[in-house]
């Protein structure tokens, strides 16, 4: 008898310990079904079905489903049945991301490896950021009967966007967003996320550290990431700089400008401008980090530089493997509260930081 089983006194033992063996009793028969592939199509009757064939309430299904749950051997897939997790594929999940070349590849490695652990299988599908590819690619993955998504949506905030994010709410499946979520304070939705207010907060408490005063902010625009990274930097930045695109000839102009107030440090969202800047400061004789001190924002590609750049790092491994485990735990417990995870981002530091001169 469980610990949950013993009863407070003699006179309340008997119902107690009948449902939890009537419980247990349907648990025994439906794995030795499971094991003679009774249900060969690998989805279970109703719990109502089950209920019905087995002379018990629904309450005793649903603990015997439980316990099914709990060992790996079935999952539920909301608003479709119960389903038999195979030893050799386990269930299916799906995935949708903006992007497979910047960012998001880690991610999705970190997805593959915690699913792998626990045999379940991944279907994966790009957006290209685009809001009807998104729609398709989570229609085609409902389709094709996922027992949940990850999805990082494309563009939150006013409009069609926002709109998108409440319509998935009403889905009835189990849905973990990733490196969304933190900008709305009001979701939902379960997420994990990297706080890039907090790893902005890290990249300037280094360059502080090191002596800067006059620091700068370079970004190129993105809805999600780039509010937050400002966020995190508050009223510090003695140069503030954002374009959709950044050019070779925009940069010159952001250095001299950058020269002229004396700035000493540039935080710069993301690899691809830290880079740029960093050539820019070269071309034009500057010691970096002597005379120039330029840290990174995302960590794709900053330690390929030409001077290794510092680098905020967030743990994209990490928001993979976690979004698996907010997922499964979904999964297996619907009615469990809801998480929301927010991890804050490392700095690595590189030859593109030291001293303050000034």
């Amino acid at each position: 008898m469980s610990a949950s089983e013993v009863p407070a006194d003699g006179a309340a033992a008997g119902p107690a310990v009948a449902r939890g063996q009537k419980a247990r009793h349907l648990a025994g028969e439906l794995r030795r079904g499971i094991a003679e592939l009774r249900w060969p199509g690998g989805k279970l009757p109703t719990e109502q079905q089950l209920a019905t064939e087995r002379g018990v309430s629904l309450n005793t299904v649903r603990r015997a489903v439980d316990l099914l749950v709990q060992d790996g051997l079935v999952y539920r897939r909301q608003g479709s049945g119960m389903y038999i997790a195979s030893t050799d594929t386990g269930p299916l999940i799906g995935v949708a991301v903006p992007s497979m070349t910047y960012y998001f590849p880690r991610i999705i490695v970190g997805i593959e490896r915690e699913l792998a652990k626990h045999g379940a299988q991944m279907l994966l599908r790009s957006t290209e950021w685009d809001p009807a590819e998104e729609r398709l690619a989570i229609e085609g993955l409902i389709g094709a009967g996922v027992a949940g998504l990850i999805l990082a949506p494309d563009q939150p905030g006013p409009g069609p966007a926002e709109q998108r994010l409440a319509q998935l709410e009403d889905l009835e499946l189990p849905i973990v967003l990733v490196e969304r979520g933190l900008e709305d304070p009001a979701t939902l939705h379960e997420f994990v996320g990297s706080n890039h207010a907090a790893g902005a907060r890290a990249a300037l408490k280094h360059l502080r550290g090191l002596g800067h005063t006059r620091i700068g902010y370079l970004e190129r625009v993105s809805p999600h990431t780039a509010p937050q990274v400002r966020a995190g930097l508050g009223n510090v930045p003695v140069l503030i700089d954002s374009l959709d695109r950044w050019t070779a000839a925009e940069v010159d102009r952001f250095l001299a400008e950058a020269l002229r107030l004396k700035v000493t440090a540039v935080i710069c969202f993301a690899d691809r401008e830290a880079t740029m800047l960093l050539n820019a400061a070269l071309a034009r004789g500057i010691d970096v980090p002597g005379e120039l001190s330029v840290v990174s924002y995302d960590d794709e590609v900053a330690d390929l530089s030409e001077v290794p750049l510092t680098a905020v790092s967030p743990a994209k491994l990490e928001v993979g493997r976690l979004a698996v485990e907010l997922l499964r735990a979904r999964i297996a417990s619907p009615e469990s509260p809801r998480r929301q995870e927010s991890l804050v981002p490392r700095l690595v530091v590189r030859e593109s930081t030291g001293p303050s001169i000034r």
